[in-house]
This record gives structure tokens, sequence and C-alpha cells, in this order.
């Protein structure tokens, strides 16, 4: 799949020996095609929460294996072509998506449909969500998922579903011995 904006631009701050205020990466990161119909950014991603910030160590030299992590915050940029559909899917985790370019819209299994514009945000809470780009231009939608617990609704718990971890890795290193 071609690229259908330009790669997005991250620029880290952190600080030198003396404590003083310094970018430590500023670079494009490249938005690579998945299997599930849209291309991703990752453009940060940490492991733990509350994060450190005391040591500079790029997360976009490690692979990220899945949408969220169960420890800390992925943020990525989800590039979604003309006339497309992505799989139905649900991950434990609390997301923010915002819709920065095109038109996008998010369906819920309850037959919900969520129409955005540029600048609307939609919080998913664990919810099963697809999203379909109907227009016959790109869209580009900031995500941000942050650790969450699964929903319990019932006495039944809703966990990660609906999508294969393999067709959405992205970023950093490819493993090709796992």
């Amino acid at each position: 799949m071609e690229n259908l904006f330009p790669h997005p631009r991250r620029i880290v701050t952190g600080h030198d020996d003396d404590g003083k205020a310094i970018v430590v990466a500023d670079s494009l990161i490249p938005c690579e095609p998945t299997k599930v119909n849209c291309n991703f950014a990752v453009l940060y991603e940490t492991h733990q929460f509350p994060e450190v910030n005391d040591k500079w160590i790029d997360p976009t030299k490690t692979r990220t294996p899945d949408l969220a992590n169960k420890k800390g915050v992925v943020l990525r940029v989800v590039d979604f072509p003309p006339r497309t559909k992505t799989m139905f899917h649900r991950t434990e985790s609390l997301d923010f998506g915002i819709l920065h370019a095109g038109e996008i819209t998010c369906h819920l299994d309850g037959d919900e449909r969520i129409d955005m514009k540029p600048g609307d945000v939609c919080v998913q809470r664990g919810t099963v969500h697809g999203w379909t780009n109907y227009s016959d231009a790109p869209a580009r939608v900031f995500f941000v998922l942050t650790a969450a617990k699964p929903v319990l609704v019932n006495d039944r718990i809703l966990g990660t579903e609906g999508f294969k971890r393999e067709d959405i890795a992205s970023g950093g290193i490819v493993d090709t011995e796992n």
C-alpha cells in the first residue's frame, strides 16, 4: 500500500547532563502497510506507568507487537486509504482516536455508527469497534492507547479480540526468527 500522507515527524525532548532541556530525537517515522487495510506508524511507546524520563532510549527501535500494551501507552498514527474497512476488534486499553485529516466512521458491534470530521475525538473504552473510510480521500487518525484492565460485564471478561498480532506488528526491528 502506498503512503497516503507524508510520514509523520516525531520530535522528542529530554535533558543534557546539566539538566537543560534539549531535543533528543527529530525524525520522520515511516508509516508502514499492515495486513489490516491501513498503514501504521508507532511514534512512541512506554511499558510502565508512570514512565521514567531520566534516560533516553528510543522506543521506536523496538517492534510494537500489539495494538496496545498492558503496562503503558502507545502513540500511533493510522492512515486509512479511501473506501477501506478494517476488522471489528477490541483491545484491553483506553483509547483516544483524534481525526487529523479526512473523514472516518467508527462502527460499534451494536450497529451504532459514528461519523467523524477532522478535530473529532473518539474515546474507546474497551469496546468492540471497526473503522470505515467511505470517502474517496485518505484519512489520518492519531491514536493514544493507554493500559487498562479488561472490561467486566455480568461476571464475564471482555478481553482483546478480532485481530492477529502478526497482522498489526509495526515499527522497530523485525524479528525473523519467531
